[in-house]
């Protein structure tokens, strides 16, 4: 799986289903101080909370908590309660703004008529555009833009202190869902400075504990000038070092949250939340044995000097927390250039299973964060991402290299069946589906199932090596889709092709000539029938 993610609180926020609570006091085992200089906060944090890391995108949020996992089960919640803490900085609305009758700028929401290219307006010549959205300077200009499903209720003043004035406001989704969430923001707001918020949600049940637990901690919190970070000391560590992407390095470690560790191998920084120390071993192991095996097939196009992070929870519920999707075990997000994945493997009788979700994550997961580079940061036709990343997904790493590449025990079932049924897509669909027509909901695990076994044919097939222009498709469409890329940008002109629209159109024109020149001699309802046959062999796994 990939996708790219906004810039914005990546939550739609990602609440954590638990079972019904048990009553319990607020904070359980007292408080804590948290203290981080950079930041120049110090916080007294809630013993039963324990921070999260943030996406590396993340433009508002400077630290992130959640309530512990509470090892009884009786006695977890319906919703895992979070807290966030905002740090907004004020700048000056621009000169000259859209503005109400009464004077005061418009908001987010106040813009002009709709006028879509060739629909509406009297100005053809100059249609107006939407009004750009105010920029984020206060609370309540952060909820209008980034907590639209929310609507905040008449705030209390509280004492001001050290230079802060101080209210509290409660949120109220404005759809109810199920269970009803609430939210509570502490703020303290400097005029013309800056203001720093405690966000929390929980439940609608628990907004009375969390809430007094919430303002407990605005009220000690403690705001002093930010510390310089001593970047020098992590510099110090790579000051012998002959890996590449120090000083990339050195960031990533900058922002490591307590409890987090990190190490670097020639192409990677893997950071870590598990006290699993064979685990992590093997992942940094079998990174680099993965990654030769991905450029044998993949030469880039350019050399790749980025060096790639790799995030491992400590858990499914910390995947959650970070953005991991349900029913998934990792992810690769191009928008923050990170693969995440979590310890997803079942202990059976002590040992690791045979079938172990985390390497099948790890292998599929890698292999979008190298071909993201070895492109030219172009994304292939789905059933080529998604199939080749399913393809290593069966790969077994032994003895410092891989083994072999086998089934992917959680696609062949599926292919099986929907051949068998008539069930499957037909390829000459399947080859042209864009991203969202592969991902439709319907249709996705089937999508995934039949890139895999496509990609798996024509990999290790007896009847493909003997075709030389279906042993050529694979080749021929990955360095044709380099090419045709290149030169889209280059007709683009250099401006226009850093631009979002036209290089996703570019990217789109690169695809369609490489997937056309890949099958251009081939008779794809033969292959197809030939894929067929090859599926129904299969041997369950």
């Amino acid at each position: 799986m990939r996708f790219a993610r906004s810039t914005c609180f990546s939550w739609c926020f990602v609440l954590v289903a638990w079972a019904t609570c048990a009553s319990r006091a607020a904070a359980q085992g007292g408080y804590t101080k948290d203290v981080f200089p950079d930041l120049g906060l110090t916080l007294e944090r809630a013993r039963d909370y324990e921070q999260v890391p943030l996406q590396p995108d993340e433009e508002w949020s400077v630290l992130h908590y959640a309530e512990k996992v509470p090892k009884n089960p009786r006695e977890r919640r319906t919703l895992r309660p979070e807290l966030f803490v905002l740090w907004i900085d004020w700048v000056p609305d621009p000169a000259a703004l859209p503005r109400t009758d009464s004077g005061v700028p418009g908001g987010p929401n106040e813009t002009p008529t709709d006028k879509k290219e060739g629909r509406g307006g009297s100005n053809h010549d100059q249609p107006d555009e939407p009004a750009a959205p105010l920029p984020i300077n206060t609370f309540v200009r952060y909820a209008e833009q980034r907590l639209k499903a929310y609507q905040l209720v008449e705030p209390e003043p509280q004492k001001a202190r050290d230079g802060f004035q101080v209210h509290t406001v409660e949120l109220q989704e404005l759809e109810p869902s199920q269970p009803e969430v609430r939210g509570f923001a502490y703020v303290m707001e400097a005029q013309h400075t800056r203001t720093i918020v405690l966000l929390g949600f929980c439940a609608r049940a628990d907004l009375d504990k969390q809430s007094k637990i919430w303002r407990y901690m605005g009220d000690h919190l403690d705001v002093a000038d930010p510390a310089a970070i001593d970047l020098a000391k992590l510099q110090r560590k790579y000051a012998h070092s002959e890996l590449r992407g120090v000083d990339y390095r050195v960031r990533i470690r900058s922002k490591l949250v307590r409890g987090w560790q990190a190490e670097d191998t020639a192409n990677f920084i893997v950071v870590y939340h598990t006290p699993d120390q064979p685990l992590v071993r093997k992942i940094l192991n079998d990174l680099e044995i993965l990654h030769d095996e991905y450029e044998k097939l993949f030469p880039p196009a350019a050399p790749i000097e980025a060096v790639s992070t790799v995030r491992i929870c400590r858990d499914q519920g910390e995947y959650r927390l970070y953005g991991g999707m349900p029913r998934t075990a990792g992810y690769w997000n191009s928008a923050t250039e990170e693969l995440v994945l979590y310890d997803a493997s079942v202990q059976v009788k002590g040992n690791r299973p045979q079938v172990d979700g985390t390497f099948i994550a790890l292998y599929h997961e890698a292999f979008h964060q190298f071909i993201h580079y070895s492109t030219g940061e172009l994304p292939p036709h789905s059933w080529f991402n998604e199939g080749t990343g399913d393809y290593f997904a069966g790969a077994r790493v032994s003895g410092g290299k891989v083994t072999r590449i086998g089934p992917n025990p959680w696609r062949v079932r599926l292919i099986k069946d929907a051949v068998a049924t008539g069930a499957a897509v037909p390829w000459k669909d399947l080859l042209r589906f864009e991203q969202v027509e592969y991902y439709d909901p319907a249709r996705v695990s089937l999508c995934y199932a039949e890139g895999w076994s496509l990609i798996y044919f024509l990999r290790t097939a007896k009847i493909v090596k003997a075709r030389p222009e279906w042993a050529a498709i694979l080749p021929t469409y990955f360095e044709t889709l380099k090419a045709a890329f290149a030169e889209e940008l280059a007709a683009l002109g250099p401006d226009r092709a850093k631009l979002d629209g036209p290089r996703f159109e570019a990217g789109k024109r690169a695809r369609d000539r490489a997937l056309d020149r890949a099958f251009a001699s081939v008779d794809v309802a033969e292959l197809e029938n030939a894929w067929k046959d090859f599926v129904r062999e299969l041997a369950d796994d």
